[in-house]
């Protein structure tokens, strides 16, 4: 019955009989012979053959369930014998949003490859709801992420984030605040850590860069403002948490950023930095695996350098 998986899941893959013949260094028709025997075999027919390009059936998409099914069985029975032969090639495929993957990533892969310079590292930028169904239907080993479905993953904490409003410096609504502002300095030195908060409240004229829906950053700054009794006058919404510092960098808002954003850029004096307090002040970011996933020790190694990385 699955003999000829890999044809037929390259047929799927391609959407082509010519392309999957040229990837499989096999002729045209030998591949629709191939096909047509298969289909003979299991009364059924698996690809509609009138599209471009080439659509599964009902029964072609259950098909091509099942191939997964048993790539998904063979690839853990392959990481088996790679622990076996002590993991001295593998790969380790993580993913994240971009500002982990450009912040906080890159400590952990360097001091990874010193150990194990023979293991890949494969990197998948997304954001949180796309990287949540890679890590579910296991297209990836581990997940940099701050929220899971605790019922389908296991988190480990990795480090945890102080959220700051960051403003533009020449917005007078610094003038009386002089006691409560932060700098970059005093964040790269996490003197912040003991400064007291403010209310996100005194900056509720704004504007505000605020991120997108969906996004934790942006959940957390519509309680914390929620809290204080008002609604963030948004001047641009984005996607991207380094965007969003970005902007109010060059004087257009305020935005809630992150200690580890601010200590991750390069200094700046234009602009002031302020903490804020509240639970949803401080997030925490985690590297999770799928719940009852085989991990072999290349991915267990990996989860254990980012937790000493960032211990």
């Amino acid at each position: 019955m699955f003999q000829y998986a890999d044809y037929i899941y390259e047929i799927y893959k391609t959407g082509s009989f010519t392309a999957a013949a040229r990837n499989l260094f096999i002729s045209q028709p030998a591949l629709s012979a191939t096909v047509k025997k298969v289909e003979q075999a299991l009364n059924v027919q698996l690809f509609d053959r009138q599209t471009s390009p080439l659509s599964l059936t009902p029964e072609g998409e259950a098909y091509i369930r099942a191939i997964e099914e048993l790539y998904r069985t063979r690839r853990n029975f392959e990481n088996y014998l790679a622990d076996v032969a002590a993991v001295r090639v593998g790969s380790v495929s993580v993913s994240s949003a971009m500002f982990t993957s450009s912040f906080v990533l890159p400590k952990i892969i360097t001091k990874f490859a010193g150990t194990h310079p023979h293991v890949r590292v494969d990197v998948t930028e997304s954001n949180s709801k796309e990287l949540e169904a890679l890590l579910i239907n296991e297209k990836t080993d581990l997940l940099l992420d701050y929220n899971f479905d605790d019922s389908t993953t296991i988190k480990l904490p990795l480090l945890q984030e102080q959220v700051l409003l960051a403003v533009p410096a020449d917005f007078s609504v610094n003038d009386p605040l002089h006691d409560f502002v932060l700098t970059a300095e005093d964040i790269r030195t996490d003197r912040h850590l003991d400064s007291p908060t403010v209310s996100p409240k005194l900056f509720e004229n704004g504007p505000f860069v605020l991120l997108k829906n969906g996004n934790d950053m942006r959940t957390r700054a519509d309680v914390l403002c929620q809290e204080h009794g008002f609604a963030p006058r948004a001047v641009m919404l984005l996607d991207q948490l380094l965007t969003s510092y970005n902007v109010a960098h060059s004087g257009m808002g305020v935005a809630f950023v992150t200690d580890t954003l601010v200590k991750a850029v390069p200094a700046t004096d234009r602009l002031c930095f302020y903490k804020v307090g509240g639970d949803a002040a401080k997030r925490t970011l985690y590297i999770a695996h799928k719940k009852n996933r085989y991990l072999n020790r290349a991915v267990q190694s990996f989860i254990e350098t980012a937790i000493s990385v960032y211990a």
